[in-house]
């Protein structure tokens, strides 16, 4: 009986894909490493979702103290499936909700890879590498999780329509901009955003130096962005929900927002959103292969812009623009890169190697534990402090007018109160709830350029939960003011109270 021999050929294939499996695995194992909590957001999010759920929408605010002004919901069927989860499962079911999309945009990723790049290798990589990048700043308990999902999908379906030729992928189109209006109609916008490099690339026209293929049919492509747009109209807020997006930002009070800043080498966000810029030019200087398409030429620069313009615009060149320019890499093999290292390594060297890149693994892991472990404890320190503070407003016999700052009103708001501001900034601009622009008075006794009693005194404050260096200037104020008097204190949260004010 002769022996069955496996083909080298077969053991490679099979040692490929391990290689693969391995690779793509290795940030969502590494994100487990990266221990999250309840995002500040998930509290006004909560609250919300609670009040749809009990009493139907709301179109002026139920939340904070200006119950007056008009609101709209625009994450409205995210608050609900907030609510639900943490309702059932509780903290650990919400936060297991962000790693399971994590999971899934991770996956989605690489698809889309392997269909702009054709390279297997390529994509785990470069999969990997952006769900790295992106997992700690950008994966919370907010609606945004669904939404990079939603986008992902849209440009999978969309590549595969252009790649086979099949109109069918096209139909999910307008399903994904029925949920995002609805999941998130601060982004519905983007679903056209998004479909604009395919609808141009599919327009008959020679543009010189951007490689001309086929493109998709655009007459099937502009049917899709027309039924997503009147699709759009099937939420409860109807055409304010559409538009929610020219009416919420681009705000100059919002420079006071880390996160709606142009992206600079401040944040560790900018470093690696302009580490990731100078990886794309030496590889396309070095190694470039292949002209781009038009729609990949298209999505690289369009959200490299939108990078550029606010930190929160970097996870979608991350997750859209990176993938684009892997189209670049279409004829590129790390196989061949290797091959020589691989033929001079001996057996022990190639053994201590394994051993090193998994200690380096288990250094990365072990590091991410404990850099995240140190802020999660400060964070809940902070909830901590907080919750001292509301024991004595639970107590006050008279009703509570409060003041809390941008970050702090939404804990105040799921604990049952009604402060001053919280952390939905566009609900608080006048051109949205056509009653007064709250949020730059805010941005105003921000930076002091509002007397403070002034503004104390039109509201009636007779509690103000005030951070020293969030509320500076209402802090030091306060100190010497004698109709206030520090009640609660507890390293970051100070609780003023007026000393008319009754507590029992």
């Amino acid at each position: 009986m002769t022996e069955k021999t496996i083909p080298l050929q077969a053991n490679t294939d099979k040692l490929s894909k391990r290689i693969k499996v391995l690779l793509l695995a290795l940030p969502i194992i590494v994100s487990f490493f990266q221990i999250r909590i309840l995002d500040g957001d998930f509290y006004f999010l909560y609250s919300i979702g609670d009040y749809i759920v009990h009493h139907g929408f709301p179109f002026t605010d139920v939340l904070s103290m200006h119950s007056s002004m008009k609101i709209v919901v625009q994450q409205w069927l995210s608050s609900v499936i907030f609510y639900y989860v943490y309702t059932f499962l509780g903290e650990y079911g919400v936060i297991s909700l962000v790693y399971i999309c994590n999971t899934a945009i991770c996956l989605l990723s690489y698809r889309i890879i392997v269909l702009i790049s054709r390279n297997d290798l390529v994509a785990v990589v470069v999969a990997s590498l952006t769900n790295f990048f992106v997992f700690d700043a950008y994966m919370v308990t907010r609606p945004q999780i669904f939404t990079y999902i939603i986008l992902l999908v849209e440009i999978y379906l969309l590549e595969m329509h252009v790649q086979t030729k099949k109109s069918k992928y096209l139909i999910g189109i307008p399903v994904l901009s029925l949920l995002l209006i609805n999941l998130h109609a601060a982004m519905w916008l983007m679903l056209f955003v998004f479909m604009l490099p395919y609808l141009i690339s599919a327009i008959p026209l020679k543009i010189e130096k951007l490689k001309r293929e086929t493109q998709g049919d655009f007459l099937f492509l502009f049917a899709a962005t027309a039924v997503s747009g009147v699709l759009g109209l099937l939420n409860p807020y109807g055409i304010d929900n559409m538009l929610y997006l020219f009416t919420s930002y681009g705000q100059d009070s919002f420079t006071i927002i880390l996160e709606m800043n142009p992206t600079n080498f401040d944040a560790n966000e900018g470093k690696l959103f302009f580490a990731a810029i100078g990886i794309v030019l030496i590889v396309l200087f070095y190694i470039r292969k292949q002209v781009p398409s038009v729609r990949f030429f298209l999505l690289f620069f369009g959200t490299l812009v939108l990078g550029l313009m606010q930190v929160k615009g970097i996870p979608y060149f991350m997750f859209f623009g990176i993938p684009a320019f892997t189209y670049v890499l279409r004829d590129f093999s790390f196989i061949e890169l290797i091959r020589p290292l691989g033929k001079t390594m001996t057996k022990t060297a190639k053994v201590l190697s394994v051993i090193f890149l998994s200690l380096c693994f288990v250094y990365l892991c072990e590091a991410r534990l404990i850099v995240t472990t140190e802020h999660i404890e400060g964070a809940k320190n902070h909830i901590s402090y907080l919750d001292g503070a509301i024991k004595i407003l639970d107590q006050a016999e008279e009703p509570v007018v409060l003041y809390t700052n941008f970050n702090d009103g939404q804990y105040l708001e799921f604990r049952g109160y009604h402060p001053y501001i919280d952390g939905r900034a566009e609900v608080f601009l006048a051109v949205n709830n056509k009653e007064y622009d709250y949020f730059n008075e805010y941005a105003c006794m921000f930076d002091a350029s509002m007397y403070y009693r002034d503004f104390i005194d039109k509201y009636g404050f007779n509690y103000l939960i005030v951070h020293p260096g969030s509320d500076s200037y209402l802090y030091y104020s306060l100190l010497h003011d004698d109709e206030f008097e520090v009640e609660y204190w507890a390293l970051d949260v100070y609780l003023f109270v007026r000393k008319t004010a009754e507590i029992k």
